[in-house]
């Protein structure tokens, strides 16, 4: 390629360089959000800060710009899953089947098991929509409601929320972070959620029987819902027919999983199915779902004349689209970029290099990816950071270690997903704080009780001092990766 002619007038970068050059990145970052900028402005400003810094070693924009385009080519697979998503989302709304499962999670809720209830009706709910904010929302908006009906603890109600909420986020094929993990570290969707159940089983297991626990001698005055989640059931149910033909598409997803077939087809195929059974079960225009499917349902399109939507009605149905999926995919292109720019350069390489050479087992390799992971989650505010960044970063360190890539991207989820609940100036803190009415942390704060973000990363911990569930390789698929990351770190300075 025409810049390799310029490759002997590039250096390494020395030590202070590459410190320097990172604690720039954390600190622009930093401020932006700080300054109330999107997360994309921050990630573009530090990969521009870090383009002018790979200038002093010799670089240029032409071998920059390549190198880039180079890397967002093999992130094309994600970025049609991520439409996908969108097409599916919007389709699946319009069919009434994401409708149908939240008028009847709302009738699982229990006030004699009101904590466990709210876990499992979020579980289900975030799991489908592939959105925690979605499902704390909904469903948790009414659940705390309920809490406050019983006289229930409202730190415990919110933490059950949180902890089901977080849950569908974390393994969801629906979910952006649960595609974008894989996407950093270069394993497949379905890989990923696999080795996901080692860590987030047994963490609903515990939450499971903790809720339980707690809400045993809970005394309830009465049986009835609250009245959000009555109106919000009254409006679904004028809205939408119910149908058991409508789970059809959850079905086929279902078996095309298990059978392993791609997911960017399986999607397309279920997506276009509720299509056809929106028009075939509600009666509506092929042209709601087919506008649905693109740029995202609107409630509005379906509402009778004069029914006035509720607020929360609005917020469950106007959703989905593949232009929904706009925002995320960008992150992806800034993010890629930056840590492409890094790499390249050999900023990241040089920084971690202290670091790496004493990672010499697999519990240090592990607790050093899932501390690195909370430092750049608490500097970036949001897990698409952490992710981007030490998925590239600790790709070397797991495969010295006999840890496949699906094993570091669930830390990145066991961490970076989990932990952004708790802390309390990321994105999501912020957001389940501000919409169920309870503090992050304090002697009311829902954190102590929201499991996963304590139970994911200890799990994963022991499961690498043990040599479980870290999806071993052989040592000729060990070689043969470890000699692909070295070969793109050395590309730049073969002369």
């Amino acid at each position: 390629m025409p810049h390799r002619t310029h490759h002997r007038h590039h250096r390494k970068p020395t030590a202070g360089e590459s410190y320097f050059c990172l604690g720039l990145v954390g600190i622009l970052i930093f401020i932006a959000t700080l300054l109330g900028a999107p997360i994309q402005f921050g990630i573009i400003l530090a990969a521009a800060a870090s383009f002018f810094m790979s200038l002093r070693l010799g670089f240029s924009w032409r071998e920059m710009e390549e190198a880039v385009c180079v890397r967002i080519g093999k992130l094309s697979s994600t970025m049609l899953i991520m439409w996908m998503i969108g097409f599916l989302l919007g389709a699946m709304l319009y069919s009434g089947l994401l409708p149908m499962l939240v008028y009847y999670g709302f009738q699982i809720i229990s006030p004699h098991r009101l904590y466990l209830s709210a876990l499992l009706v979020c579980m289900l709910m975030s799991t489908m929509t592939g959105s925690s904010w979605s499902s704390a929302g909904t469903a948790g908006v009414a659940c705390m409601a309920l809490a406050h009906g019983h006289g229930a603890n409202l730190a415990i109600m919110a933490g059950a929320v949180v902890a089901g909420s977080v849950f569908g986020d974390k393994i969801s094929p629906m979910s952006e972070t649960t595609n974008l993990a894989p996407a950093c570290v270069g394993t497949d969707l379905w890989s990923h959620i696999r080795s996901q159940l080692w860590t987030t089983v047994p963490a609903m297991v515990i939450a499971a029987a903790l809720f339980a626990v707690l809400g045993w001698d809970l005394r309830t005055g009465s049986e009835a819902l609250p009245q959000t989640a009555v109106t919000i059931m009254e409006q679904l149910d004028e809205l939408f027919q119910w149908n058991i033909i409508l789970i059809l598409p959850i079905i086929v997803l279902l078996v095309m999983a298990l059978l392993k077939k791609p997911v960017v087809p399986a999607m397309f195929i279920c997506g276009l199915l509720c299509i056809v059974l929106g028009r075939m079960v509600q009666g509506f225009d092929l042209s709601i779902g087919f506008t649905a499917a693109i740029t995202g349902f609107s409630a509005d399109a379906i509402a009778p004349a004069g029914m006035v939507l509720d607020g929360k009605v609005s917020y469950i149905l106007n959703r989905g689209g593949m232009t929904g999926m706009v925002s995320v995919i960008l992150i992806c292109f800034c993010g890629f970029s930056m840590t492409t720019i890094l790499t390249h350069a050999g900023f990241l390489e040089k920084a971690i290099e202290p670091l790496v050479q004493n990672l010499n087992t697999r519990w240090k390799t592990m607790l050093t990816a899932e501390l690195a992971t909370l430092l750049v989650l608490s500097i970036g505010g949001i897990s698409y950071v952490s992710s981007v960044f030490v998925g590239e970063a600790w790709k070397k360190p797991f495969l010295k270690n006999g840890m496949g890539k699906p094993c570091l991207s669930r830390t990145l989820e066991d961490v970076g997903t989990c932990c952004s609940s708790i802390i309390p100036w990321c994105s999501s803190a912020v957001f389940f704080s501000a919409t169920l009415d309870v503090p992050v942390w304090g002697a009311e704060g829902f954190a102590p009780y929201s499991v996963l973000p304590f139970v994911c990363p200890a799990a994963a911990l022991l499961l690498a001092v043990f040599g479980v569930g870290i999806s071993r390789i052989s040592p000729e698929e060990q070689a043969e990766e470890l000699a692909e990351i070295e070969e793109e770190e050395n590309e730049a300075f073969v002369a």
